[in-house]
């Protein structure tokens, strides 16, 4: 197959969705598939290419005020890369304007290739402004795409649940594949029952609910538990988060670590705490799970195992018996091994399954969590 993934951006970009389309390219090409990926370049005034671990990679310019929306600045070089022959165009993010233009192709030029959708849908929006420009506009310009996918990708049942809930034209188009995990995890056991540190690793954003944590692990120390609370990210509040480590030592922040380092400081953590109110895939519990960490979630953050989440009060002193509860009796909240997500290698098996089903116009792909 040829297939053309299109990305608000991607690698070396950090970030879920660039995570996941490098992963799909260089997975599909290692299959033999013939893979190109188009994504947006805020840095840039012309398109460009380049090769990146083996993946032709064609550069959109674009503009992305605060790292959002990413709108192309040329629609003509998106529709010239869209009208080459290819078999899928797999396009990534709900709430990027690059990401809906195969869908006005679609409509335009009708094309014999199909088009799936990952619409990495987690919430209409994080900030005042985003939700308002949901809720008047941005909503329904995406239904209205959505009647020209063939095929709706959803990474969880939680996200399954949200887009049938908020897209009526996503009716019978839902297909649910897990996202995969990387090889190296599997090297790496849980060392760290007597360790001194809770950790949260992901992005550092006032929606994944950190300060709660913060206040919590006061009263975690208080019950005779002395624990730190360590936070590995960046985003926009990773400067409050700097400020409340300075003055509390059982506080740590710390930028992104080198692969190498995350899974060395996430295999000794003591639990892992993510109590985010948006998520469709946690990469960082996920990995967690694989691990055998105990976790301490809300019902957002393990949206790949709803079930087996442990916080439903965020009242601090709530989450602090949660916390607890992880530290005295880990086996409490470790994720039972069948529920562990698979492996990358796995997950490229049934994304190559369901791409030659969506070839065939059968588009519905069992696969199991």
């Amino acid at each position: 197959m040829k297939i053309l993934y299109l990305s608000p951006k991607y690698y070396p970009s950090i970030g879920g969705v660039e995570y996941t389309v490098q992963r799909l390219a260089e997975g599909m090409k290692a299959q033999g598939h013939l893979v190109t990926v188009a994504c947006g370049d805020p840095s840039s005034t012309n398109v460009e290419t380049e090769e990146i671990n083996g993946i032709h990679v064609i550069k959109l310019p674009t503009y992305a005020p605060n790292n959002a929306f990413h709108v192309p600045k040329n629609k003509d070089a998106v529709k010239k890369i869209l009208d080459d022959k290819v078999d899928i165009v797999h396009t990534h993010s709900a709430h990027a304007v690059i990401s809906i233009a195969p869908s006005a192709v679609k409509k335009a030029l009708k094309p014999e290739w199909k088009l799936v959708y990952t619409m990495h849908f987690s919430t209409p929006g994080y900030t005042f402004f985003r939700k308002i420009l949901w809720k008047l506009f941005w909503k329904r310009r995406i239904n209205s795409s959505l009647k020209y996918v063939d095929a709706i990708h959803s990474t969880s049942p939680l996200e399954s649940d949200m887009i049938a809930t908020h897209f009526s034209n996503a009716k019978g188009k839902l297909v649910l594949i897990p996202l995969g995990i990387d090889e190296d995890v599997f090297q790496y056991n849980w060392k760290g029952r007597d360790s001194d540190y809770i950790l949260y690793c992901s992005r550092v954003e006032k929606y994944k609910r950190i300060d709660l944590v913060v206040r919590s692990i006061e009263y975690v120390r208080k019950q005779g538990y002395n624990v730190k609370f360590f936070i590995v990210g960046s985003g926009s509040q990773s400067n409050y988060i700097k400020k409340i480590s300075k003055r509390d030592e059982n506080i740590v922040y710390m930028p992104p670590k080198p692969r190498h380092e995350y899974l060395k400081l996430l295999s000794n953590a003591r639990a892992v705490v993510n109590l985010s109110m948006a998520e469709n895939f946690n990469l960082f519990l996920a990995e967690a799970c694989v691990m055998g960490i105990p976790i301490v979630a809300s019902s957002e953050a393990v949206a790949f195992c709803p079930n087996f989440a442990n916080v439903f009060n965020f009242n601090p002193k709530a989450i602090a018996q949660v916390i607890i509860k992880a530290i005295s009796n880990p086996e409490s909240c470790i994720i039972a091994r069948k529920y562990y997500p698979l492996p990358w290698k796995e997950i490229i098996k049934c994304f190559s399954t369901f791409y030659t089903q969506a070839l065939n116009s059968r588009v519905k792909v069992h696969a199991k969590l």
